[in-house]
């Protein structure tokens, strides 16, 4: 994040727009909507705003870090990109805006499915169900929900091994117990700065 003096307000330049941002609080006029996760913005809330064009970015998207590491993928880096259009490989659906994207792998996921708990307790079962990034049952095959009845893709799901209880991901979400608060990914260890590279424009 780079702060520029502006007589009239401070702006901000972010990697992922080419103009100036500016730090506002949206007053409920209208809409905004935030361009990384395509959430809107709640009024009375502080963003930063492009006065070139509709580019809007909450707080903590805008403070994103631009590169971090997870479990899914441990031997390689995972970056911030902006894509009109991909497919996440955690839940396999849809997504435009922000993603985290392995340039080795050729795989981008959702910044909030990266910040899915690696454990959670589930109100419809006694154990601890865990995280797994692909079903048990080989490379192509996919595995069927126990909460919903649902078939499931070759995508994460939440599991109990002692029961071979497999949960999408979605199902363990709307059955799940109170989780502590989501923590971001871990940056780089290499790397005490959340963000590796600078919010600037490249020249």
């Amino acid at each position: 994040m780079n702060s520029l003096n502006n007589e009239a307000m401070p702006v901000f330049w972010h990697f992922s727009h080419e103009h100036p941002l500016e730090l506002t609080n949206f007053s409920g006029a209208g809409t905004a909507v935030c361009s990384a996760c395509n959430i809107q913005i709640i009024a009375g809330r502080d963003y930063y705003a492009c006065r070139a064009c509709p580019f809007s970015l909450h707080r903590p998207c805008f403070n994103m870090p631009e590169r971090v590491q997870h479990p899914a993928d441990p031997s390689h880096d995972l970056n911030l990109l902006i894509t009109p259009c991909f497919h996440c490989r955690a839940c396999g659906h849809q997504g435009a805006g922000f993603s985290y994207h392995c340039h080795l792998c050729q795989v981008q996921y959702h910044p909030l499915c990266l910040l899915m708990p690696l454990a959670k307790r589930s109100h419809c079962h006694p154990h601890e169900l865990h995280l797994k990034f692909s079903p048990p049952y080989g490379d192509s095959r996919g595995f069927r929900c126990d909460i919903c009845g649902n078939p499931g893709s070759n995508r994460w799901l939440y599991r109990c091994e002692a029961c071979e209880l497999d949960v999408h991901l979605s199902c363990s979400s709307a059955a799940s117990a109170p989780n502590p608060p989501l923590q971001p990914p871990a940056v780089p260890a290499n790397n005490q700065n959340p963000h590796v590279v600078n919010h600037r424009r490249s020249v």
